[in-house]
């Protein structure tokens, strides 16, 4: 469902409620979600030009973070979306970690969620979460009633609205006539008129209005039974959808070490119960490996009001192993109490697992007919150093029938042999990684030294196709972090593309450029050719699945690049040259970036 969290309303509204401030603080923290906000701000930030100087304090640990935020003045806006993880490597939440910054602050502090107010922000623009819910509920109910989904009418984004916090307002002394009119205003106390007029004028209606009294009685009673019918059919309805998506319901008490769970979905053939059995026992049946963790995810939900959002695996009576997800929360009556629902995900997992080792299957074919392709370069590259072995043995075997034969001719003879071995067995070492199958192992690479390696296992195949390489390598080249082998699969995939798209080309205009460069915080690598270019129309496709423009071609090898550049937190893009030719580039992270 389409949201919109409102960077820009909410510091436009911080200017409004502080026309004074002078400077603007902007706090994420150092998980990938962290970096993710964070380039989203400065991009509204780039956009919305307010005037102010911009202070980043990002990836702080916690207490460095507190220390900072106190020395600021009532003349700054602090602005956050919260962190899930900070400079020192501890996990929070985001109204956590609000909650800690607000406390520390020296200055008014916004934020971009609902759910942050009340933990000591002054708020900000943002949507609320009830109208969220009210929106779900009606496409649910849509779905329940029959329709199809291609008929539900999506709604537009869910729109923002300002929301205050009044403790916090009357805190840092913000005038009330700054605040918008359409403000959602919170926690505001009421005056005693505000508190106690209502009484006042019911009493006196109860005096003089006897009977409408007893009338808005009989409508309540009546109000009532509608109310208690329409629940009876909305839980007929969650019970209709749980039963059709195979949940279970589960609630686990801890303070008193029970737990109990809608047995109707785990025993199909019976009619629904409920069981009662200490939540150590449900451990018990959770597979070794996933135990500690589900039970400490279910502990801190508890512990901490937040959301529980696990899957684990778990042995069945037959002995059978299935995988389970489990959503659920804190009841709002009972802080030791989680209730929620299980649901059986087996089939999806398999089939994950299955397409992660059909994808490492593909991967490795990829590479065993690259070699294929390269099969008389690879002979050519073996029968030198053999050769040249068997031309010394044949001289050396000679010398040694002649009574004046030298004992250093013989030496250097040997190590010639010992040295053309040694070129030999490179070459079967370099072959023998890319034909191995296993997992990705990563480490750090240096770029320049896999481009060398891999020309120089393509320096006879490039001599045969009479194709010229000229290297343009980038000097101190920094590292980046991946495995060698799929990222030499890569290089050896798109320079023999770009080989086999000069094959009209004139063998004089043959040359394949291979270029590094470093930019920000990515290494790039680019493969130019001087062929016929791409169709425009073909862009787009280049790296579908099973779409080639070769005669004998398959169309998985730019597919299964991307995929292996997409793994390594990278990007693959291809262009057009305007002097003619294409250009196959990708990126690859830097070994100390996050």
């Amino acid at each position: 469902m389409p949201v919109d969290y409102d960077i820009r309303g909410t510091i436009e509204l911080a200017r409004r409620l502080q026309p004074d401030a002078r400077r603007l603080v902007v706090v994420t923290g150092a998980s990938n979600w962290d970096h993710q906000r964070q380039m989203d701000i400065r991009a509204d930030l780039e956009n919305l030009r307010s005037g102010l100087p911009v202070e980043y304090l990002a990836g702080l640990p916690g207490s460095d973070l507190g220390a900072r935020l106190a020395k600021l003045t009532r003349d700054t806006i602090v602005f956050t979306p919260g962190y899930f993880a900070d400079g020192a490597g501890r996990s929070v939440n985001p109204r956590d970690s609000v909650t800690m910054m607000a406390g520390a602050s020296g200055a008014p502090l916004y934020v971009l969620y609902s759910s942050q107010i009340g933990t000591g922000a002054v708020g900000g623009r943002m949507p609320a979460f009830s109208q969220m819910g009210r929106a779900a509920r009606i496409i649910v109910d849509g779905l329940l009633e029959g329709a199809s989904a291609s008929s539900i009418a999506i709604p537009a984004a869910i729109p923002s609205q300002v929301q205050l916090d009044w403790r916090q307002v009357r805190k840092w002394n913000i005038a009330a006539d700054h605040i918008p009119p359409s403000a959602v205003i919170q926690f505001r106390e009421p005056t005693f008129w505000e508190a106690y007029h209502k009484q006042a004028i019911i009493a006196a209606a109860v005096m003089s209005a006897q009977a409408v009294l007893i009338g808005a009685l009989l409508f309540e009673r009546r109000r009532r039974r509608s109310t208690a019918a329409a629940l009876v059919e909305s839980e007929e309805r969650v019970r209709l959808a749980a039963d059709a998506a195979r949940l279970t319901t589960f609630s686990w008490d801890f303070a008193r070490d029970r737990s109990a769970a809608n047995a109707g979905l785990r025993e199909r053939a019976d009619p629904p119960q409920r069981t009662a059995e200490s939540f150590e026992h449900i451990l018990q049946t959770v597979h070794p490996a996933d135990r500690e963790r589900l039970g400490l995810a279910a502990h801190r939900a508890a512990a901490n009001h937040t959301e529980l959002d696990v899957e684990f695996r778990a042995r069945q009576p037959d002995g059978e192993i299935r995988w389970y997800a489990a959503r659920g929360q804190r009841t709002a009556t009972d802080s030791d109490t989680l209730t929620g629902v299980k649901m059986d995900i087996t089939a999806r997992k398999t089939a994950e697992l299955q397409a992660e080792a059909d994808r490492a299957a593909l991967t490795h074919l990829s590479r065993v007919a690259t070699m294929g392709q390269m099969s008389a370069a690879i002979a050519h590259q073996l029968n030198q150093p053999l050769a040249a072995i068997l031309g010394n043995a044949e001289t050396a075997r000679k010398m040694l029938g002649r009574k004046d034969a030298s004992i250093e001719d013989l030496r250097e003879i040997l190590d010639d042999i010992v040295a053309e071995d040694n070129r030999a067995a490179e070459v079967i070492r370099r072959l023998g990684a890319l034909y191995k199958r296993g997992e990705i192992e990563l480490s750090e690479l240096d770029l320049n030294d896999l481009v060398r390696e891999t020309l120089n296992l393509l320096r006879a195949e490039l001599t045969m196709r009479k194709v010229s390489p000229v290297l343009e390598l980038a000097a101190s080249l920094p590292a980046v972090r991946g495995s060698r082998v799929h990222l030499q699969q890569v290089l050896l995939n798109l320079v023999l593309n770009a080989t086999d798209a000069m094959t009209a080309v004139d063998p004089g205009r043959r040359t394949v450029v291979v270029r590094t460069s470093s930019e920000a915080e990515h290494a790039r690598v680019c493969i130019v050719d001087r062929g016929t270019g791409i169709a425009a129309g073909d862009l787009p496709r280049v790296f579908d699945a099973f779409w080639t423009t070769k005669a004998n071609g398959v169309g998985v090898g730019l597919a299964i690049c991307k995929a292996i550049i997409n793994s390594h937190r990278g990007t693959l893009a291809a262009e057009n040259n305007p002097e003619g030719g294409a250009a196959f580039c990708f990126t690859l992270p830097l070994a100390g970036s996050a």
